[in-house]
């Protein structure tokens, strides 16, 4: 399997899956500018399944509503362990 197949084929995986869940951390990555058709689908996904975006990393001007988490590994730390005031979402 050639390397573009592979990430087509992951990419197709992850696109679908959006329409599945009910909550969406991106973590240091702007889906508006790195993968458009992803972005859309995100943004059909909240306005069809109510879905929830957080972001960590830079707070980019999504066309959509998210939560900003905060924009250091400190904040990934914090989820992880339980202490980070929206832990009690993830759990």
């Amino acid at each position: 399997m050639n390397a573009d197949f592979r990430s087509s084929y992951l990419m197709n995986s992850m696109v679908t899956g959006i329409d599945e869940t009910d909550l969406l951390i991106l973590v240091g990555t702007n889906p508006k500018i790195e993968c458009p058709v992803l972005n859309a689908r995100i943004r059909k996904a909240i306005m069809v399944n109510g879905l929830e975006v957080v972001v960590i990393g830079a707070a980019n001007n999504l066309a959509y509503n998210y939560r900003h988490l905060g924009n250091s590994a400190e904040t990934l730390k914090e989820l992880a362990n339980g202490t980070h005031p929206y832990s009690e979402r993830l759990a």
